[in-house]
């Protein structure tokens, strides 16, 4: 689709009102500023082109509550996406994003945020203004670290922290209350908190690939695990006791 079709297909959507917009796998380099006149958009597909940038005109999109922009070029969250205060669901996997926006609370009622497979070394504090956020997957990135306000995030049920550089987790990890799912696999974790005892609604824990030598006794806790990965670890035998009967060990 050339750029006039794509025009097109904006003004076609703009005509009747529509509620959703598909323009990935486009290899689109840049977002018509007309798209900003598309008022009723509520899901936007971005995804799979090679944008750098947008347009200061989707900041104009106040019913978006979707936006997806994985598998492109961006360096940084575009300005305009943190006017899109509605959104629920925003996606930036795959992309080139150092760093996250210090007003990334802005977007205080997302539930979901992807950012997996981008270059973000550290959080900003700011990250625990997302209360509503219920699944955040930051894997395949470069984090050597936590801020401790990642506590606040305690509707969070799923954070995926795998393929990261992460060699200590904070203690306030265990404020985490509605966890089911946490994924560490594939960083430098060389011991727990105990504080991971009090994530009681934990299902799903992979520590795999690490350099664990030992477990905290508080893991004894998670009455609700089911599946525990351990492989690629050192774990000693006396810290796989505390584990609970019936439990699948990896």
């Amino acid at each position: 689709m050339n750029e006039q079709e794509i025009l097109i297909e904006i003004e076609s959507a703009r005509v009747s009102e529509s509620t959703s917009l598909y323009l990935s796998e486009l290899q689109m380099v840049a977002v018509p500023e007309e798209i900003g006149k598309l008022i009723h958009l509520v899901w936007l597909y971005l995804s799979e082109n090679e944008l750098t940038s947008l347009p200061e005109a989707i900041g104009n999109l106040q019913k978006l509550t979707w936006l997806h922009l994985e598998s492109n070029q961006l360096s940084q969250i575009p300005d305009a996406v943190m006017k899109l205060k509605n959104l629920t669901v925003l996606n930036l996997a795959e992309n080139q994003i150092a760093s996250l926006p210090s007003d990334l609370g802005k977007l205080s009622n997302l539930a979901r945020l992807d950012v997996n497979n981008n270059s973000l070394r550290n959080l900003p504090p700011e990250i625990g203004l997302l209360k509503f956020l219920t699944w955040l997957d930051l894997s395949e990135n470069e984090l050597e670290s936590l801020p401790i306000e990642i506590s606040h995030l305690t509707n969070l049920t799923e954070l995926d922290l795998r393929k990261n550089n992460l060699t200590t987790l904070p203690d306030e990890i265990g404020s985490l209350s509605e966890l089911t799912d946490l994924y560490l696999a594939n960083n430098q974790l060389r011991y727990l908190p105990a504080s991971i005892g009090n994530l009681r609604n934990i299902t799903e824990l992979d520590l795999s690939f690490n350099q664990l030598t030992t477990l905290p006794s508080e893991i004894s806790k998670l009455k609700n695990l089911t599946r525990i990965d351990l492989r690629g670890n050192s774990i000693e035998a006396s810290s796989l006791t505390d584990l609970k009967n019936g439990m699948v060990l990896i």
